[in-house]
């Protein structure tokens, strides 16, 4: 049997974002169970010890490994699934031909304009905020 890429070199920057997303999930899931065991103390005595490194294993570190393993395995899986990977191919192709992106000076422009209707916002925030209480005061006493 041999391991061969579906469709390799193609979607690398897509395909890569979904495996790298999958790993982080899986490694916050793997971190997170970690710290939640030893929090708990559970899992704490040494199940076993690697001979010549003197390393006990835990419970717990296997517990970690058995979290982490179902998303490398998924993000492995995912990469090579036909179906995925021809949808995650044809994004990158879109993404990198058929989108124009806009120049830095409307960027710039565009990002002015939010920033002063949030500015805006906020003042009519403030402004209604200072009314109610005023209303409230007056009416609560």
């Amino acid at each position: 049997m041999s391991f061969r890429l579906y469709k390799e070199g193609q979607g690398k920057w897509a395909r890569g974002a979904l495996a790298v997303i999958l790993f982080g999930v899986g490694l916050f899931a793997t971190i997170s169970i970690a710290d939640w065991l030893e929090g708990n103390g559970y899992g704490d005595a040494d199940l076993f010890t690697i001979p010549f490194l003197e390393f006990g294993v835990q419970v717990r570190s296997l517990l970690s490994v058995g979290v982490l393993l179902p998303f490398v395995l998924a993000g492995i899986w995912y990469y090579n699934k036909p179906t995925l990977s021809d949808f995650l191919i044809d994004t990158e192709a879109e993404l990198e031909k058929k989108v124009t992106w806009p120049t830095r000076e409307e960027t710039a422009r565009n990002s002015l304009v939010v920033f002063a209707t949030a500015v805006i916002i906020l003042g009519w925030i403030t402004v209604a905020d200072g009314l109610l209480r005023k209303l409230q005061s007056v009416i609560y006493g």
